[in-house]
């Protein structure tokens, strides 16, 4: 262990922090400093993730990568404006999992009718807005100290996807989404991991355990969304005693985790809080 100092700023969420000239949205969108490398991880729903990172400093024009964590809407539609706020188009790499999987349509079975949910975009629309495009399916480097996850191990019935996600599998046809797509980022620190997450919804403790599993380090930091909310109390104390179990000691959570889980958080002794918009981690 004993990496460069990592920088994680929430540029969006569905709540801001102290900072009350910020947007809020539903959807997340961080961005990340680790050694020298620049990247922005989901882009939130809208132009709004754009300019809350204008007033946020974020330097878009020297980003590296653009990081899309599965292809749900509130996380990858920003990247349609993305073009309006100085990305260098030619430089920057776009990193994904399983094509055939994000490009699939997504949807969520209401009562009435499905409800698209998918990214608004094309493959030949990302290749033409990115200088490269890097497929993640299991470790992917991107820097020292800094790699890209993916192909997570499907361990805990607890984690099961709700059945109200599908996506489109041929045309009409639905099917419960596994989300095959999803991957998340990995960041040495000097106490070890920091897993960023953008939904989690392969489950957290499933993501957590395949990043330990496959860089063989110890996680310290969790971050990002764990989609918990609205579960059960059970889910969440079972949540809770496997994040202390595998040797979690801070967790920011935020967008789909809700805020009821971070009493228990604390009750296991794991160090945390909310991380809305504006909100700033230094690893």
């Amino acid at each position: 262990m004993g990496g460069s100092m990592v920088r994680i700023l929430c540029v969006m969420d569905n709540v801001v922090s102290g900072n009350k000239g910020l947007t809020a949205k539903h959807g997340l969108s961080l961005y990340l400093e680790a050694g020298e490398r620049k990247l922005l991880f989901d882009f939130g729903q809208g132009r709004e993730t754009w300019e809350n990172g204008r007033r946020l400093g974020v330097p878009f024009h020297e980003l590296d990568y653009l990081v899309f964590s599965h292809s749900h809407y509130d996380h990858c539609a920003g990247f349609l404006w993305a073009e309006n706020f100085g990305i260098n188009e030619a430089d920057v790499t776009a990193v994904l999992g399983s094509e055939k999987a994000f490009f699939q349509e997504k949807y969520a079975k209401e009562q009435d009718f499905p409800v698209y949910l998918g990214c608004g975009f094309t493959k030949t629309y990302l290749r033409q807005r990115t200088g490269q495009q890097w497929i993640c399916e299991d470790v992917l480097a991107l820097g020292k100290g800094l790699w890209a996850v993916g192909g997570f191990d499907r361990i805990h019935p607890e984690e099961i996807p709700p059945a109200r996600f599908v996506k489109e599998a041929e045309r009409g046809v639905m099917v419960p989404d596994s989300f095959d797509e999803e991957i998340c980022l990995a960041a040495e620190t000097k106490k070890g991991l920091a897993v960023i997450a953008g939904c989690s919804h392969p489950g957290i403790i499933n993501m957590v355990e395949t990043v330990i599993k496959k860089l063989n380090r110890p996680v310290f930091a969790v971050i990002g969304g764990t989609h918990l909310t609205g579960t059960s109390k059970e889910r969440l104390l079972w949540t809770g005693d496997a994040l202390k179990r595998l040797g979690v000691e801070l967790a920011a959570f935020n967008h789909c985790t809700g805020t009821a889980f971070a009493s228990i958080l604390s009750e296991k002794g794991i160090r945390g809080g909310y991380f809305g918009a504006g909100s700033c981690l230094y690893l």
